[in-house]
């Protein structure tokens, strides 16, 4: 027995100081978990904060005004503009500008009196179904409030819900395509950094460096193989989401391809400067993990960007899979053209651009060292 205690006393050493010698490893195992804890922890809630809303007050009368400081003083909604009519509030939801309408009818005042019962029309922005049924879950909690308010126990005021772009409230219609975006990144971020670390770790990558290709010409090659991987990937995940999951798609089939495209020139960059910072298969993977998981809560897509803190609503705008999720909700759900795409492929390029050239800034260096 105290033979067997000395031997895997012994062994379990080992294994300690090889995971803890290399600053590096160190820092890969406690730094991150801390860090992401700390961050993740403010960004991953379920509240809802500050959401966006516009009024179309049709009455103009003291009823009307008390139910609307009551949405603006929840602390829950924002209030951003007045409507002037239904095609601007179309438009103002389309761009996002604001996530929720108020709509209250020309005789609301005279109706709460008169008949004892008037409507009240709540319009959410239905591409993000958990933060819609949110919205209406708070807006239903106002009604009520107005309702004890005014008249007791009685209620006098009925809520209308109606969700724009996805009226069924459908929760396919947000998670297919905001996953088609987030498998993507981790397949394509992940096997893109294996590539380096796969040559160092089979003992090729010397040999690699004896070719006479440039830096360039390698991480390129590596690249181009991932983009094709990636390609087949999309045509698979497409086929799936239209014809299993019948989700619709409002957009061009062309235009996904294309935003796509830019979508996985971002993911791919990525990759291989993890790659090419990584000295074996283990630490690319886990850092592949380290960039996935704070990306994919910072997405929007498990918790509603306007929810975070406001710095991290500004780190998201580093993030492709924020960019990836938004437009292929557009593309899918409104329809969105080549024109509304133009600014998010531009971000998405430019990640790219700016992440494989530090891969290849960095790779060059180690080449020549």
């Amino acid at each position: 027995m105290n033979a067997f205690l000395i031997r895997f006393t012994a062994l379990l050493k080992k294994e300690l100081l090889l995971l803890l010698k290399n600053p590096k490893s160190r820092l890969t195992l406690f730094l991150p978990p801390v860090a992401q804890l700390l961050v993740l922890s403010y960004a991953a809630t379920m509240e809802l904060k500050e959401m966006d809303f516009a009024v179309l007050d049709r009455s103009g009368s003291a009823a009307s005004r008390e139910l609307t400081a009551r949405f603006s003083r929840s602390g829950v909604f924002r209030r951003r503009a007045d409507l002037r009519s239904e095609r601007e509030m179309g438009d103002r939801i389309s761009r996002r500008d604001i996530r929720m309408a108020l709509v209250i009818p020309e005789r609301f005042e005279r109706d709460l009196h008169s008949s004892g019962s008037a409507p009240v029309q709540v319009i959410v922005d239905g591409r993000n179904s958990s933060s819609a049924g949110l919205a209406l879950g708070y807006a239903q909690r106002i009604v009520e409030s107005f309702n004890a308010a005014w008249t007791g126990a009685s209620p006098r005021l009925r809520m209308e819900s109606r969700a724009w772009f996805n009226p069924n409230y459908n929760a396919r219609y947000f998670m297919v395509p905001a996953l088609l975006a987030t498998i993507a990144l981790l397949d394509l971020m992940l096997l893109a950094a294996l590539g380096m670390a796969r040559e160092r770790e089979e003992g090729t990558f010397d040999q690699l460096l004896l070719t006479p290709y440039s830096s360039g010409e390698l991480l390129l090659a590596k690249g181009l193989s991932t983009f094709a991987v990636g390609f087949c990937q999309l045509t698979a995940g497409l086929l799936i989401a239209l014809f299993w999951f019948r989700i619709p798609l409002a957009g061009s089939v062309g235009l996904v391809y294309l935003l796509f495209s830019a979508f996985m020139f971002g993911a791919i960059g990525l990759g291989l400067l993890i790659s090419v910072l990584s000295r074996d298969l283990n630490q690319a993977i886990i850092g592949a993990f380290l960039v996935m998981i704070p990306y994919g809560m910072l997405s929007g897509l498990a918790t509603p960007i306007e929810s975070m803190p406001v710095i991290l609503q500004r780190i998201t705008l580093l993030n492709p899979l924020r960019y990836g999720i938004q437009a292929l909700q557009e593309i899918f759900l409104e329809g969105a053209g080549i024109g509304a795409m133009l600014p998010t492929i531009g971000i998405l390029c430019l990640i790219g651009c700016g992440s494989g050239g530090a891969a290849l800034f960095l790779f060059h260096r180690q080449r020549m060292s």
